[in-house]
């Protein structure tokens, strides 16, 4: 999510989530695959481990990207 506020992220992941559970396929995947979105700004500051994760198949805390 490039030039994401932090406050728009939680926006941005629903608007994902809502995207995905339109398309059976995808919905199907994210139980079995763990995916998540990140702000571009973020990863770049703090590193990829850190907890700036958002699970796209819940609605959990940021995470880093072994727990999601």
């Amino acid at each position: 999510m490039v030039g994401t506020v932090a406050s728009g992220v939680r926006s941005a992941v629903t608007d994902l989530r809502l995207a995905a559970e339109e398309n059976p396929a995808t919905a199907e995947m994210l139980t079995a695959v763990p995916a998540g979105a990140a702000r571009i700004e973020d990863l770049l500051q703090r590193g990829p481990s850190a907890p700036i994760w958002h699970p796209l198949s819940s609605n959990g805390q940021a995470c880093g990207w072994t727990e999601l």
